[in-house]
């Protein structure tokens, strides 16, 4: 890595290291503060984001940019500093705010991790039932689409007897964040009939993810499980840093695995003697595809340079926010990234929207397609800064049970947050939070009836 970075030219490597030095020193500042700060662990997970995003590109594909000016790059990596610099600035003030009167959470739960196990295994239940009658009864298609993207799953449209479509991706959604939560929950169960329970889940649920072909959705799954060990677990740091390895070993080969059966199935691969030649004849991706945040984000400067991308004025964010709302009921509501998938070479006459596929731009490169060169990075730097706060406001209130585990969650999903700051990464948080406080007013109601039959309770 040392050797690609001076293979650089030299203004574009000052800037890079100058940029490098800034994060790590970010990095350094969270790890010394991290028993004093409550955002120090938040910022760390947005600060290796940032690193895999945007930094790692540049030497992981440095073919990409051979098409770019240097000077775009240098630009680039001035961007990424400022974002750096203003999520620095804003999150303490933006977290004081956030974490105001955080004690007042019903604090007297008596849901255990155990009984919390038992609640979801419920709930996931349900949607299994559910994802299985809209596949016509085939629980087997249901838990293992080995068939990936060419036949339906559990909550694709093409599913047999489809329904309303928010209904759809509101279950597929609530069936992301209750798997999730099985891998939250793990470190944290006592008994070992619990811990052979939740390792049951688990076991039974995972495929789904790694089958049906989508590589964010399989991290958001995983990746929350992995963070609630590494934080939680007694067990010591050189035994975490193996397993942290052994775990990364295995996501990285399952990905690459995705990447190359996705579109075909996984059929193939579970056909004796026919994986390897397959695979070969496909010509495998050795490396992993879609970390191009960089690459967009240059894509993006030249286009300003050429005067080919003007700023939205906040109108990108605007249809993030309410790109829930159904056509039926806002016909023209604006989508998404379309003028700059169309910039991009993606329209397609045959679409309504016009695009055959959107293109996403980045937590930084969103800032600027909305805001211009400048003040982009400040804006996302600002948004990701008040995403951490929430989160820091989860982990002080880590004497919840259930809000830990939401905190966790939201930790997950911090990495896809750099592919685009949007409500389509962010609705397993929602629907987790609005889940939690259900939970916590069920309880609290319970609570107050019990005061009233035995006034001579105490509560301190």
């Amino acid at each position: 890595m040392i050797d690609a970075i001076f293979a650089l030219p030299q203004n574009l490597q000052q800037v890079y290291l100058l940029a490098l030095v800034l994060l790590t020193s970010l990095v350094i500042d969270s790890l010394i503060n991290i028993r004093y700060r409550v955002w120090s662990i938040p910022a760390l997970v947005v600060y290796i984001t940032v690193f895999i995003w945007y930094f790692l590109e540049l030497i992981y594909t440095p073919e990409n940019f051979i098409k770019f000016d240097s000077s775009i790059l240098e630009n680039c990596y001035l961007q990424i500093i400022l974002f750096l610099v203003a999520f620095r600035i804003f999150i303490p003030s933006i977290c004081r705010k956030f974490s105001r009167n955080y004690h007042q959470v019903w604090k007297f739960s008596i849901l255990n991790p155990e009984k919390i196990l038992i609640y979801l295994a419920v709930i996931w239940l349900l949607l299994l039932l559910y994802g299985t009658l809209r596949l016509g009864g085939d629980v087997i298609q249901a838990l293992l689409p080995i068939n990936s993207r060419t036949s339906p799953n559990m909550w694709s449209r093409g599913a047999l007897g489809g329904s309303d479509g928010f209904i759809v991706s509101s279950a597929s959604y609530i069936y992301l964040l209750v798997c999730s939560f099985f891998g939250v929950l793990l470190p944290l169960q006592t008994k070992n009939h619990a811990k052979f329970l939740n390792i049951a889940l688990i076991l039974i649920t995972l495929p789904y993810f790694i089958f049906m072909g989508s590589r964010n959705v399989l991290l958001a799954v995983t990746f929350p499980g992995y963070l609630s060990y590494f934080l939680l677990s007694r067990d010591k740091i050189i035994k975490k840093t193996i397993i942290t390895i052994i775990i990364y070993l295995i996501i990285s080969n399952i990905l690459l695995l995705v990447i190359n059966y996705r579109n075909i199935g996984f059929q193939s691969f579970f056909n004796s003697g026919q994986s390897l030649p397959y695979i070969e004849e496909t010509k495998t991706n050795e490396k992993h595809l879609g970390l191009n945040m960089l690459e967009e984000l240059a894509n993006i400067n030249n286009f300003y340079n050429k005067k080919q991308l003007e700023p939205s004025y906040g109108m990108g964010y605007l249809s993030e926010l309410l790109n829930f709302i159904p056509r039926a009921i806002w016909p023209n509501k604006p989508s998404p990234s379309i003028d700059y998938s169309k910039l991009r070479g993606f329209s397609s006459n045959t679409r309504d929207v016009g695009v055959f596929a959107t293109i996403s731009t980045g937590m930084i490169g969103q800032g600027v397609t909305n805001f211009g060169r400048f003040l982009g990075p400040i804006a996302g730097g600002f948004l990701m800064s008040c995403w951490a706060a929430f989160m820091s406001r989860l982990w002080l209130q880590r004497f919840s049970t259930l809000r830990l585990s939401l905190f966790m969650i939201c930790l997950g999903l911090t990495f896809n947050l750099g592919r685009d700051i949007t409500l389509l990464v962010l609705w397993p948080a929602v629907f987790g939070y609005v889940i939690v406080r259900l939970f916590e007013n069920n309880l609290k109601r319970k609570s107050q009836n019990l005061l009233q039959i035995n006034p001579g309770i105490s509560i301190r």
